[in-house]
């Protein structure tokens, strides 16, 4: 698998920033929106379209990899709505970043972004994303694996000029991007689950979610489009997948600190307005047209005097390779707990 990943850096044109551990590569395209993409073992975990990097021409160039988003998405704030049509603004579709800084095992990048929100307010700020690789959190060093690696990203907007929070509201928004199979099934490990998720998405997948003493679980299969979200008030440790075939654990981790504003970020009208939801992380599966799920991390809008100021969010991922599928099932286990009857 290692074609996929030097192949997505040759199509980058040289502009991506190339970070190597022992058994893992990661790049940072800032070309790309500044989307990363990690390989692990000589397994390329995202999702990406190649072709899409390749002819980045597309009204929204879904490239895949872990993504920088402004939100709100929907309600009257948000970014990805002309009226009622769902749009990609050019400057988050299709604007390079420029490289600040690389190093051997971190690198920024930056650009200036002018965002334009549902109620027709013009937002101007700094878009910024860092990247850092990282050893493992400890309680996911001792799960077994064989090989393990981890990063974090520190994506902030700092908004220039003078914008009431009653006219536009801002977060930056962290959504990782992997492919669906059937193998693979999205976590979090939460006290109380029921009471911690958000259905305020595109649909109610009761279904899909299995509860245990721990945490939940939340099939990503790729065949249906649903979203949760998980409230920031709930305290959740992590959000993640699973995948027993492949042996794979992928584990995200929203490390901002508190206070700042929450607010709603769903794709929809928000009809009870836009705080009418509060969530630091969020799961979505997609339709088979796209045969993907997305780990997103959220982070809070930060306002003084009722001027928005901008945001910052840091997002820990680890990925780990287990020895064996038994291994991986027995540190699941040990982490959600037993079904809840």
């Amino acid at each position: 698998m290692g074609h996929v990943f030097d192949e997505l850096v040759r199509r980058t044109r040289g502009t991506a920033i190339v970070l190597e551990v022992p058994d893992a590569r990661l790049a940072l395209c800032p070309t790309l929106g500044g989307r990363l993409f990690a390989e692990l073992a000589g397994q390329f975990l995202h999702r990406v379209d190649l072709a899409a990097v390749a002819h980045p021409n597309n009204p929204f160039n879904n490239f895949g990899g872990n993504n920088f988003w402004p939100a709100p998405e929907g309600g009257k704030f948000g970014f990805n709505y002309r009226g009622d049509e769902w749009y990609v603004q050019p400057c988050i579709n299709s604007q390079p970043f420029e490289k600040l800084w690389a190093e051997m095992s971190a690198a920024a990048v930056q650009k200036q972004v002018t965002l334009t929100n549902r109620a027709g307010v013009t937002v101007t700020a700094a878009m910024r994303r860092e990247l850092r690789l990282g050893p493992l959190p400890p309680w996911l060093s001792q799960a077994g694996a064989e090989q393990a690696f981890s990063y974090v990203t520190r994506d902030s907007f700092t908004v220039l000029g003078s914008t009431p929070v009653e006219e536009a509201l801002i977060a930056a928004w962290s959504l990782e991007q992997f492919r669906a199979t059937a193998g693979t099934t999205a976590f979090c490990l939460v006290e109380q689950p029921e009471a911690a998720i958000n259905f305020d998405y595109y649909e109610h997948p009761a279904e899909r979610i299995t509860y245990h003493q721990h945490g939940l679980t939340y099939r990503t299969d790729g065949q249906r489009r649903g979203q949760i979200g998980i409230r920031a008030g709930a305290g959740a440790r992590c959000i993640g997948f699973y995948d027993v075939p492949a042996r794979l654990l992928c584990v995200r981790d929203n490390r901002c600190a508190v206070g700042g504003i929450y607010f709603n970020v769903a794709d929809n009208d928000q009809p009870q307005g836009p705080y009418s939801a509060a969530d630091s992380y969020s799961i979505f599966n997609s339709n088979p047209d796209m045969g993907a799920f997305e780990l997103e991390t959220v982070g809070a809008a930060q306002v003084e005097q009722g001027i928005l100021k901008g945001s910052e969010l840091s997002s820990a991922t680890s990925f780990l390779a287990f020895p064996d599928s038994s291994a991986l099932e027995r540190f699941l286990e040990e982490q959600l707990g037993p079904k809840e009857a």
